[in-house]
């Protein structure tokens, strides 16, 4: 079960902590609450219960749920108090927002911790694999909590602050966002002492309409109190968000370390004469390590601290996670931002390798006005590249292939919107020796190529000595 389990050191009943969480408790309830959900799914004996609406589900429709596993207490909108006192046996707290409740909530528990260093990322793309290699390095230091997974929305920024403990020295967050106003909420949450935001790109343009929107929202993250702000010196708009963060920001980049790239074993980084490896394929996750070490450093780790902190170490999956068998998958499908579509291709094209190079490519979603380029800018990428075959999948990728096939590249790739007739495609065009490349928008799902192209490639021939 994914839960929260920290809360529990500060024994909260139900009546305790309504007023934490600006709420008030219609029943009580003698069940002392030891986590902080928000999907049914995973509440258990003692879980704390915001019933949120969201665009496709309706988190009130599982109280009852809740309750029958052993909830302490859920949290509904006021108007429904009364029905929520029918519907289930454990406690009810009643609010007039539950999400403001759940904010209210997370910063009523940050300033239990007034010992705590708490480092705020940000960026189009990054995040995660920053976020990990900052814990690595802060772990040295004290305990460190992090967000944990990829909850770094406004959702999942106040249930990450749950995982702080008594212990805890460094709180690691991502403060990821996709529209307008969101990073203003989870600043109201968390007003992060160190600051970092990896880049600007197009990522959820849709929403935001502008590249100069999406810098001036991700931007917010260096509020007026902050302590220190990082930022990639290749950042785009970096004069704008220096200005709007009326401070001067501290910039790093990949001349801050000697890297020697091992191909698909990642990179040898030597920083201050202190060398270690990482298993970071692509150019793209040097520069996060590159980020991480620059906090590093500022929290007052010594070059020596960083490198035994960061020796061997491998991102999360699907950033750019390698599966060798017959055949060797590279799974970049957790997301897909123009700029690290681009440098993954760019990456694996030069990379040197026997056998035959192949690219699965889904979608990247909410480009708005500028899906049409993004696409036929993969599409020329691709067109000049030593991929042998490309798979393209989704919608949005009919643009691509018939600019690759504009380019003489028709033989070389095929296009679908059905799942399974990419699986049956890929899976039946794959020889052992093949690298094959898998990047998508996460909502695409490709990694589920992973298990059946392994297991059909390991039956195939040798094409490749």
């Amino acid at each position: 079960m994914n839960t929260y389990q920290h809360i529990d050191q500060f024994s909260f009943t139900p009546s305790s902590i309504a007023p934490l969480c600006q709420a008030t408790c219609i029943r009580g309830g003698s069940i002392r609450i030891v986590d902080v959900q928000i999907d049914s799914r995973l509440c258990g004996k003692g879980s704390l219960f915001f019933a949120l609406k969201g665009e496709r589900t309706d988190g009130f429709a599982y109280i009852k749920s809740v309750s029958d596993k052993g909830a302490a207490a859920v949290v509904v909108p006021t108007e429904r108090a009364q029905e929520a006192l029918h519907s289930c046996d454990c406690a009810v707290l009643a609010s007039d927002d539950v999400l403001a409740s759940l904010h209210a909530l997370s910063r009523s528990y940050l300033s239990l911790f007034p010992q705590l260093k708490t480092v705020g990322i940000t960026g189009s793309c990054g995040k995660s694999t920053t976020k990990e290699a900052i814990a690595c390095i802060a772990g040295q230091l004290g305990p460190t909590a992090k967000t944990p997974g990829n909850l770094n929305s406004e959702y999942g920024l106040p249930l990450s602050t749950f995982s702080l403990d008594k212990k805890s020295r460094y709180g690691i967050f991502e403060m990821g966002i996709d529209h307008v106003g969101e990073m203003d909420r989870m600043v109201s949450i968390l007003k992060p002492d160190i600051a970092l935001l990896t880049n600007i790109g197009i990522s959820h343009l849709e929403k935001f309409g502008s590249q100069e929107i999406i810098a001036q929202e991700k931007a917010k993250i260096f509020h007026p109190g902050i302590e220190a702000g990082f930022v990639s010196r290749s950042c785009k708009h970096l004069p704008r968000i220096e200005k709007q963060a009326s401070r001067t920001l501290y910039r790093y980049d990949r001349d801050a370390v000697k890297a020697v790239d091992l191909g698909l074993e990642g990179w040898l980084v030597t920083y201050d004469g202190e060398p270690f490896q990482v298993r970071a394929v692509g150019k793209h996750l040097l520069e996060d390590i590159v980020g991480a070490i620059a906090i590093g450093a500022y929290l007052g780790a010594s070059p020596r601290e960083i490198a035994q902190a960061l020796e061997g170490f491998t991102p999360m999956q699907g950033r750019s996670s390698v599966y060798r068998s017959d055949i060797t998958i590279i799974d970049d499908s957790y997301n897909a931002s123009l700029d690290s579509t681009r440098s993954i291709l760019s990456y694996i094209s030069s990379l040197r390798w026997e056998g035959e190079k192949k690219v699965v490519l889904g979608p990247m979603k909410e480009l708005g006005n500028q899906s049409r380029f993004a696409h036929r800018s993969v599409a020329n990428l691709l067109a000049k590249s030593s991929f042998g075959r490309a798979y393209l999948y989704g919608s949005e990728m009919k643009e691509a292939a018939s600019q690759l096939r504009r380019q003489g590249y028709a033989e070389k790739v095929s296009f679908t919107e059905n799942f399974e007739e990419l699986e049956h495609t890929v899976e039946r065009q794959s020889n052992r020796g093949d690298l094959f490349l898998l990047k998508a928008s996460r909502s695409v799902g490709m990694e589920r190529l992973i298990p059946s192209l392994t297991e059909y490639a390991a039956r195939r021939p040798m094409r490749y000595a």
